[in-house]
């Protein structure tokens, strides 16, 4: 008896549950409305602040390159349990991921070099613009840190109407204070009161559309890649990067001469944000396959440098350029700017020595293996 009695009232919820989907009573859609939206400013409020950390990141993951997802997560991570001690924050392109093997190691060949133990946290991504940079800086957690900034001839040429789409989380699910406070001057508009409610909602159907097409189904862990081209990858034939080189620079130029005033804006901006906070800043010319496009890339790469030297001069920021002195090869890149494993066994050794110089920055003594690291010279680190 109470068995049936049990199943008819759960009957009747789930009828009058199911009637108020026909519901056309004004006042009650307008309150299943507000709810809904108090639900999603709710969401919303819990991303930023890395609760849906406490969820495996591969349950996020659209694909397994998800770079722009992974960030998002690894601020939340940040957040929630700030690194203890010095940290080297890592910026750039996909060019700036391939140029180091793992985070771990990179740390590793730090200590090795002089500079004592440190974190190293890349926060690198495909396609990663100089706005996205600032817009991560702005997230991060306060405490010791370098910025290490990558440059190339790609940072300067995107759009500000690209990275307009930040405003509202697009592509990367963070909201940046700063860079709501600049969008005015910077994209002639400010940001909208809905937050990143728009990019959550692009992020959820690029989810659904690219776990049904190509699995793993949605809520099943991937695991991220931090690599394009891992261990055993294998790049382009010498013949097929030179059929693509001169249609790149003739984009990369074109892109440069629009656009390489707005991203100069926002390398400023950075220096400006990363003072206020305390952290200092190291640029770094990402690879580039020069033996296969030239050392100039079709003369952008003397037009950024000298105004990246000048801007770093003025602000007292070490400018480390490896390239001239490391001696890479064609074989060393899978295209024109992803090193192969064997191009960053060239490279993340020179990299360390020179971040390595730039630990003591951060002032106090840094642990060493010797004792403590000598104080960072002046200027700009000369090539190894």
């Amino acid at each position: 008896m109470d068995v049936d009695t049990g199943s008819s009232q759960q009957r009747a919820l789930r009828r009058a549950f199911a009637r108020g989907f026909g519901q056309r009573n004004p006042l009650v859609l307008v309150a299943a409305a507000l709810l809904a939206a108090v639900a999603l400013f709710a969401f919303q409020d819990v991303l930023l602040r890395g609760e849906f950390t406490a969820i495996s990141q591969g349950r996020f993951l659209r694909i397994a390159n998800d770079d722009y997802v992974h960030i998002s997560y690894k601020l939340g991570q940040l957040k929630k349990h700030p690194p203890v001690g010095p940290t080297i924050y890592l910026f750039g392109g996909s060019g700036a991921m391939e140029s180091f093997i793992s985070e771990a190691s990179l740390a590793k060949a730090i200590e090795r070099a002089g500079g004592g133990k440190v974190n190293v946290v890349s926060l690198a991504a495909h396609q990663e613009s100089l706005a996205q940079t600032l817009a991560i800086i702005d997230n991060l957690p306060p405490g010791p840190a370098v910025l290490a900034v990558g440059l190339t001839p790609m940072r300067f040429g995107t759009p500000p109407a690209a990275d307009s789409g930040l405003l509202s989380g697009r592509p990367i699910l963070v909201r940046s204070p700063r860079l709501e406070e600049l969008a005015p001057r910077l994209y002639g508009r400010s940001s909208r009161f809905w937050g990143i409610l728009p990019g959550i909602f692009d992020y959820a159907g690029a989810y659904l559309r690219a776990r049904a097409a190509d699995g793993p189904f949605w809520g099943v862990r991937i695991p991220y890649a931090h690599h394009y081209y891992p261990p055993g990858a294998k790049g382009a034939l010498p013949l097929a990067k030179r059929q693509e080189i001169f249609k790149v620079l003739a984009r990369d130029s074109q892109l440069y001469s629009e656009n390489a005033d707005y991203n100069f804006t926002v390398l400023r901006e950075i220096l400006r944000l990363a003072r206020e906070r305390g952290y200092a800043v190291v640029f770094w010319d990402q690879p580039l396959n020069a033996s296969a496009a030239g050392a100039d890339w079709g003369g952008i790469v003397p037009q950024y440098t000298r105004r990246a030297e000048t801007l770093a001069r003025g602000a007292g920021v070490p400018y480390i350029r490896l390239e001239p002195g490391l001696a890479l090869r064609d074989a060393d890149f899978a295209d024109l700017y992803h090193l192969l494993a064997r191009g960053r066994a060239k490279w993340q050794p020179a990299m360390a020595r020179q971040l390595a110089t730039a630990v003591p920055m951060l002032g106090g003594a840094v642990e060493s293996p010797g004792g403590t690291a000598t104080p960072a010279p002046t200027g700009t680190p000369s090539a190894p």
